[in-house]
């Protein structure tokens, strides 16, 4: 079994699991080729018995009670044994020959750990469609080309968790990590709690072993956007918790709490950027930073009790 699919789940909208499972059942890769998993995170009511998977040979759903994004994916990255994982969002829709390139890009890139592809929207009301700046933080990805580094600092090159694809040896060194490093959980999504960076964290282990990270135009998923998640409110949180998770990232991965720049030469770099931006873009750069800033007090009230 070549490929794998995961896709983690918590209180997922009926409709749109059902779409993504119907572009599952269009790939071009027939079914008897891969698997497919589904990882329920504690949803309520559980997502058992509300899905078809009667048209899938290798097919099945498990229950992870731990809630987070990424104990939902190492169960399944746990569960299955194809040489690629990929992980696939409920919300996320396939195009039908992803399935087919992620296959082929597995065989001509052997030295890549992760790699993912091009990510558009569809609201489920276009009248509210967010601007441009905010619809970025709603995993908006054009690509221009395709792009791959071993650089873990390389943001071009860094894949992205929908429909990012995780070849075996990742798998198994980030269950690992994670093992050793609990911690790490904090990094995404818990129940309704907006936190980011869970995908970063499999792709750098990929580096850590040795192995790139990349992008590909060939691969291209439709994310399914509702109305709620552009509400403006909703995207200012969302930006906070990306912010929050830079820096637990980085505290994560060398043991240090980065603090933001303070000092003059800092301060004056922020006020020059500030005085080009427009209002959108301050509005956006303000959240970013509360989300920083409470994250760095947070981390070193932490480290000090732990002394």
């Amino acid at each position: 079994m070549q490929l794998s699919v995961v896709i983690p789940t918590f209180n997922p909208r009926p409709d749109y699991l059902r779409r993504v499972l119907e572009s599952l059942r269009r790939q071009t890769v027939p079914p008897s080729e891969w698997e497919l998993l589904i990882v329920d995170n504690g949803s309520a009511p559980p997502v058992a018995g509300k899905v078809d998977l009667a048209w899938h040979p290798h097919a099945r759903l498990v229950t992870e009670e731990t809630l987070g994004l990424t104990n939902a994916r190492v169960r399944g990255f746990r569960e299955t044994i194809g040489e690629v994982v990929i992980l696939v969002d409920d919300d996320n829709v396939l195009d039908p020959d992803y399935l087919g390139h992620v296959a082929h890009i597995a065989g001509e890139f052997p030295h890549l750990g992760t790699w993912s592809g091009r990510l558009t929207l569809e609201f489920e009301d276009p009248k509210l469609a967010p601007p441009r700046e905010l619809a970025e933080y709603l995993t908006l990805r054009e690509l221009p080309c395709d792009i791959w580094s071993n650089d873990p600092s390389h943001n071009a090159s860094t894949p992205w968790g929908a429909g990012m694809c995780v070849r075996r040896m990742v798998c198994d060194a980030y269950q690992k990590r994670i093992a050793v490093q609990p911690g790490r959980a904090r990094l995404d999504l818990h129940g309704t709690t907006l936190l980011y960076g869970g995908d970063t964290d499999i792709a750098f282990t990929g580096c850590a072993h040795g192995l790139g990270k990349g992008v590909f135009t060939r691969l291209h998923i439709t994310h399914l956007i509702p109305n709620r998640r552009c509400d403006r409110a909703f995207l200012l949180r969302s930006i906070e918790g990306q912010g929050y998770s830079e820096v637990l990232h980085g505290w994560l991965t060398d043991g240090i709490v980065h603090d933001p720049r303070r000092d003059f030469i800092g301060r004056l770099g922020e006020l020059v950027r500030w005085i080009t931006m427009s209002r959108l873009q301050r509005v956006i750069t303000t959240a970013r930073r509360r989300g920083r800033i409470k994250a760095f007090r947070e981390l070193l009230r932490e480290t000090r009790t732990r002394r």
